[in-house]
């Protein structure tokens, strides 16, 4: 039998019908996710376990599945991975980091993760630095699984440029921004100068940064140096 024990929230969307909590499936350290209102979770809760399995197959840098399940306990659907011990979300990390030179560092490395999953043919739609975390050797994690696709091959170009850009309008400034795409396209499955559009790029941070900041003014939220 699976012992499950929740002791501390660390996340939670604004609806709080998804809320992260650090805890311990049978002794082992999890950072589980409940899924709340019975539809409404089952229906999120089986999308991150089948997306789950796929992104893991796919290779996606993801910690490994220790608990899948109902909790009677929150009343909730469960979905625990490994937690990772010594990684911390990348907003926190830039967040406290002083040294700007460091800070373009860990947006290369962000990039270069970034080209290593489209070329895995993973997306991960919520571009939100909390949902990629590092540890102290720099080493690059995903987290919020039930959001990520996974596309048979390499991820379509489109879908690359538009994925990249969510994620540089968490940036704030063009200089990182330049940071994430030079350390992206060193590694990635397209060339700057053949079949990267560097205007449709831009144009897709602009786009994006838009949206999100309507999306903070709709709910209050007062804006952010890192998204």
């Amino acid at each position: 039998m699976t012992t499950v024990e929740l002791q501390e929230e660390l996340h939670s969307n604004t609806r709080r019908t998804r809320i992260t909590y650090r805890g311990v499936v049978n002794g082992q350290p999890a950072a589980i996710k409940c899924y709340r209102k019975p539809l409404f979770g089952l229906v999120h809760w089986l999308r991150a376990l089948y997306r789950g399995k796929k992104i893991r197959r796919a290779g996606g840098p993801v910690p490994p599945i220790v608990f899948s399940g109902w909790l009677s306990s929150e009343r909730c659907f469960g979905y625990g991975t490994a937690f990772l011990e010594g990684y911390r979300s990348l907003r926190e990390i830039l967040m406290e980091e002083a040294s700007r030179s460091r800070q373009l560092e860990i947006t290369s490395l962000l990039g270069l993760t970034m080209a290593d999953v489209h070329k895995r043919g993973i997306e991960q739609p919520d571009g939100n630095l909390t949902n990629f975390l590092m540890d102290e050797d720099g080493r690059v994690s995903m987290v919020d699984e039930d959001d990520i696709r996974v596309y048979p091959g390499m991820l379509p170009l489109g879908v690359a440029v538009s994925n990249l850009a969510n994620v540089a309008a968490r940036l704030p400034d063009e200089e990182m921004v330049d940071a994430l795409l030079t350390a992206y396209l060193k590694a990635a499955f397209v060339s700057k100068d053949s079949q990267w559009d560097a205007g449709a790029f831009r144009a897709s941070v602009r786009g994006w940064r838009a949206t999100l900041d309507a999306k903070r003014a709709s709910r209050n939220i007062a804006p952010r140096q890192f998204d």
